[in-house]
């Protein structure tokens, strides 16, 4: 998992099946993703973009391949 100092400000909110969750590090969105395996967008690259997001560079990235993915699959507003 990563440690990493990025943040979504505000926090992502995510609804599926009615339940809601608030996403705001990096740590939250792979415990997220891992525990919701959907099947829209590339979701191995996005797994592993969040796991090795170190730099600043690799966090940006690995934030908006997370918030892509939430969105191909319906999960934000």
């Amino acid at each position: 998992m990563t440690t990493t100092a990025f943040t979504y400000t505000p926090p992502l909110r995510l609804t599926l099946d009615g339940d809601t969750a608030d996403i705001a590090t990096l740590d939250e969105a792979l415990a997220f993703a891992e525990t919701h395996p959907l099947p829209e967008g590339d979701y191995e690259g996005m797994v592993r973009r969040l796991q090795g997001a170190h730099s600043a560079e690799q966090q940006t990235e690995a934030a908006n391949a997370f918030r892509w993915w939430a969105q191909s699959n319906g999960l934000t507003d």
